[in-house]
């Protein structure tokens, strides 16, 4: 448990943690007093410094150089001391009036926004869809594709689909399949892929039917993608971004941040928290089990009953006054989108 710190200690940490987000670099005792036209004596200002140090808020490279915010500094400066709301953000319009030119699927709406943060931001930008598994099937379709062959179409809300290629034993012809697909609307329709694994699997075990075939290939289809749960889908916008935010030309940095944004099991390790919890978080470093140097924003959005989740990914100075609104805003951007609400 963090221990708590003097009002005027936490006003110190607050400059230190503003700076280093600004600059990157340690600050001392003098720059601090100058900068921040602090009223307090410079002996004063040391003395908290030191004090934050002690408390491991923040170090120092070595015994004469400046203070800099550790993770642990970090992360008590965002829960903390942060005021967000009093923060001068981007201008939101403008992500609002993007939208205006955002048409498609939910995926697609998801992939354009991730873009969207990462331009912003100039970090970046993830996108998580919601599970298919908690989403309802709008609709199934059957589509021929030869004597024994068809492709099943399911189409879940907000427009994701899934389809499969289905070899069948024997020829099934154009009315038996449109018979087919008709029955299997009514079977299936409004289901989640539990239900519909349910509703199917008593289906095939009750009758035996000229549907057995199609329904048993269904029951796969729903079985796969229950099973694929853990691989959420999500979309990494931006991947440059972060690299160009560090500005310096360590190679082996590089590649570990190529390796996290590629590792979408981690990643999404951290969105569907937020997803479960349904409130904006911020991961700073191995504090909150992050890679150590590195934060992320996120926030989550639903269509209907199920929940998906946006975020910005990029160093542990990046600005969180900024980007915490900005995805926040976002977030219920893409909430008011995909249920198909319109602006006021």
């Amino acid at each position: 448990m963090i221990q708590p710190i003097s009002p005027r200690n936490k006003t110190f940490l607050g400059f230190v943690v503003d700076h280093f987000i600004e600059t990157g670099s340690p600050v001392g005792s003098s720059t601090l007093i100058s900068k921040y036209d602090i009223k307090w004596s410079a002996a004063t200002v040391r003395q908290g410094l030191n004090s934050l140090m002690e408390a491991g808020f923040l170090a120092q490279s070595h015994i004469s150089s400046g203070r800099f915010p550790t993770e642990k500094g970090i992360n008590y400066y965002v829960e903390n001391i942060l005021q967000v709301e009093d923060s001068q953000d981007y201008d939101l319009s403008l992500l609002e009036n993007k939208y205006e030119g955002i048409d498609g699927t939910l995926d697609h709406v998801i992939s354009a926004t991730s873009s969207m943060l990462s331009d912003f931001t100039k970090l970046a930008g993830l996108g998580m869809l919601p599970q298919r598994n908690t989403l309802r099937v709008k609709s199934a379709k059957l589509v021929r594709m030869g004597r024994k062959e068809c492709l099943i179409f399911l189409v879940f809300e907000g427009g994701l689909t899934e389809k499969t290629y289905i070899r069948l034993a024997r020829p099934i012809s154009d009315s038996q399949l449109e018979r087919i697909g008709g029955y299997l609307n009514r079977l299936i329709l409004g289901l989640t892929i539990e239900q519909v694994r349910k509703v199917v699997l008593e289906k095939i075990k009750r009758t035996a039917t000229d549907y057995s075939e199609i329904l048993e290939k269904v029951l796969r289809i729903s079985s796969e993608l229950f099973e694929r749960e853990r691989k959420a889908g999500i979309f990494v916008e931006g991947k440059i971004s972060v690299i160009d935010s560090l500005n310096f030309g360590d190679s082996a940095l590089y590649r570990i941040i190529i390796e996290i944004l590629e590792d979408h099991e981690l990643l999404s390790g951290f969105l569907k928290s937020v997803v479960r919890d349904g409130r904006s978080k911020v991961f700073v470093g191995s504090e909150k089990g992050m890679p150590s140097g590195f934060s992320l924003v996120a926030a989550p959005y639903y269509k209907g009953n199920s929940y998906g989740s946006l975020g910005v990914f990029g160093p542990t100075r990046m600005d969180y006054s900024k980007i915490i609104p900005l995805v926040n805003y976002a977030a219920k951007m893409v909430t008011k989108r995909v249920n198909g609400e319109t602006s006021e």
